[in-house]
């Protein structure tokens, strides 16, 4: 395909996730990566535009730089790059050709009705128990159904850098920011995937429940009711702990616990299953993602959003040590297996795009 400029911005999401495909993937002359709206508008000779992680710092679309960009280049995609099936920037559907999304609700129609908070679970918590955000904003919907034919499903954090490396990912942004996109790959983590994570977890902590009250209320409120419900139930491990500390503890631990955090989809999941740890996480029937490690009872273990079953599922698999590694055996083989096709799905999301 002809050339293609990606316009991001350097942050370690962005780099060590959000961009990792498009880093990685064969052919790198025909990308021209680019932080610079204006470099686009005034000297991009390439007639494909790729926005990845645009309009999220600061969280504002610029609707008149939406309307120049449409008007040079001639294909447009925007890779929408929050962590939820909500998407609180479809405002830009009029002015792209495509819009690639790491999840999507399964029913669409949601996407014509604004949601509290910008997610399903926090207009769910709005709703059910009165949580209210003191900076909420409405955010518009999509016009029409026909608008919403433009989504696609692309790839979600999964196919990043794993193990977390804080230090290490700080240093590949700030090379990112001096050298380019690029340079951020000489950071990726080098580690090969585990051939059986499972047999290798020691299974010396019970649940792993590292959960902190981070985000606007109805964001946070889920994790909330989690620690109510958990309370000082001797096999929840909870508090702050050091990344380095955090991430001995997955490996060691026989479940990890995922609330949904800015998105339903979170960092953790996947720690969860290269660990070769249960991974237990609210309902995530009402997604559609890739890789999907959340097939449940099969790949991960879901509780109510209200959580008034987490405690009983979880002693319930603790006890069922041979039940409890089947499951987490088959997220990581079916993570793994979807993660060698990442390379196709990208040939062929690109081949959409340029149309």
């Amino acid at each position: 395909m002809s050339g293609v400029t990606v316009l991001a911005i350097h942050d370690r999401i962005a780099c060590f996730y959000s961009l990792a495909a498009f880093l990685r993937a064969p052919d790198q002359g025909r990308f021209t990566y680019t932080d610079s709206p204006e470099w686009c508008l005034e000297r991009d000779r390439n007639r494909v535009l790729v926005m990845v992680r645009r309009f999220i710092k600061p969280d504002l679309v610029d609707l008149d730089l939406m309307k120049r960009l449409r008007a040079k280049y001639e294909r447009v995609a925007f890779f929408h790059d929050d962590a939820g099936g909500g998407i609180p920037r479809l405002e830009i559907l009029p002015y792209v050709d495509l819009f690639f999304s790491k999840a999507l609700l399964r029913d669409r129609s949601l996407y014509l009705r604004p949601l509290y908070g910008k997610e399903l679970y926090s207009d769910y918590y709005h709703g059910k128990y009165g949580v209210v955000d003191p900076d909420h904003r409405d955010r518009p919907p999509a016009r029409d159904l026909a608008e919403l034919s433009k989504l696609r499903l692309s790839w979600n954090i999964g196919v990043g850098d794993y193990p977390r490396g804080k230090l290490r990912q700080r240093a590949g942004v700030a090379a990112s920011m001096a050298l380019g996109f690029k340079a951020a790959r000489l950071f990726y983590g080098r580690g090969p995937k585990p051939r059986d994570p499972v047999s290798a977890n020691p299974g010396r902590i019970g649940v792993h429940a590292r959960i902190l009250l981070a985000g606007r209320p109805s964001i946070a409120y889920q994790r909330k009711l989690i620690l109510e419900r958990i309370g000082s139930h001797p096999a929840f491990l909870t508090g702050e702990t050091s990344q380095r500390a955090y991430n001995r503890e997955i490996a060691s631990s026989k479940i990890v616990l995922s609330p949904f955090g800015w998105g339903e989809l979170c960092l953790r999941d996947f720690e969860a299953v290269l660990a070769g740890a249960l991974l237990m996480k609210p309902d995530m029937s009402h997604l559609e993602t890739w890789p999907d490690v959340f097939v449940p009872g099969e790949t991960y273990a879901p509780f109510s959003w209200d959580a008034e079953d987490l405690v009983e599922k979880a002693e319930y698999w603790l006890a069922e040590d041979a039940a409890r590694e089947r499951v987490a055996r088959r997220a990581y083989e079916r993570y793994r297996d979807q993660l060698a096709g990442l390379g196709a799905r990208f040939e062929t999301a690109m081949a959409e795009i340029a149309g």
